[in-house]
């Protein structure tokens, strides 16, 4: 029996079935997908920022034309206190009282246009930042998706490479021995053959009676694990 290329004949099928679990496995694509996810959120956050400044932008412009207005009135009305045209003391005292409120109220609309600029600069940092974040996680994520579909070609045409090393090597194993195996892969999967080292079954590490060891080394007929049913083969 040719139990050296039955054992090979396993391990490439080993090798099959690892590889076929990589290639069929979804994990590497849900982590891609949660990248993709971080990426448009960053993005949505880009743009929430720019929104945010062009409102920002208009309420600048909006304070800056009510601080020339008030500079306007400021004006008219210094150039009637100044011009004495107004004689009258109460009507004196009244355009004073106005024109220190105009003064007052631009002084708070300055504060107010500063506060706004500062917050318009820090939220143009903030974007900018953002900009910058967004780029380089997109540039890597690009990297990997590339690598991922690569390396997915890759393993699809090793897997085939492997699938038609199986069908060949099955031609040089004796057909009632294949059929002896695939009834045993039924039961434990392809770890079907054991490697007998040191009087112990590798697939359970249980120790082999003398009678059976003789067996394996003999290699005259199958001898099976009363442990785990694997069919003993000595170390190849």
């Amino acid at each position: 029996m040719d139990m050296k290329k039955l054992y090979e004949y396993q391990n490439l099928r080993g090798d099959y079935f690892k590889l076929r679990e990589k290639v069929n496995s979804t994990a590497r694509k849900e982590e891609l997908l949660e990248w993709k996810g971080r990426i448009e959120q960053i993005n949505r956050e880009k743009e929430e920022l720019k929104k945010l400044i062009d409102e920002k932008n208009k309420l600048v412009e909006k304070i800056d034309s009510l601080i020339k207005d008030i500079e306007v009135k400021e004006r008219d009305m210094e150039k009637q206190l100044y011009e004495g045209k107004v004689v009258n003391p109460k009507e004196l005292l009244s355009m004073q009282k106005k024109l220190n409120e105009l003064g007052e109220h631009k002084k708070h609309t300055e504060d107010a246009y500063i506060k706004e600029n500062e917050e318009v600069f820090s939220l143009q940092r903030e974007l900018e930042n953002k900009k910058e974040e967004l780029m380089k996680e997109y540039r890597r994520y690009q990297y990997e998706i590339n690598k991922y579909k690569q390396n997915k070609e890759i393993d699809k045409v090793n897997l085939n490479e492997l699938a038609k090393q199986i069908k060949e090597m099955e031609k040089e194993i004796d057909s009632s021995l294949l059929e002896i195996y695939f009834k045993y892969t039924k039961k434990l999967g392809n770890s079907v053959l054991a490697i007998v080292k040191k009087g112990k079954c590798e697939g359970c590490n249980i120790d082999i009676p003398k009678v059976d060891l003789g067996d394996v080394k003999a290699g005259n007929k199958l001898v099976i694990c009363e442990n785990c049913d694997r069919i003993l083969v000595i170390n190849l």
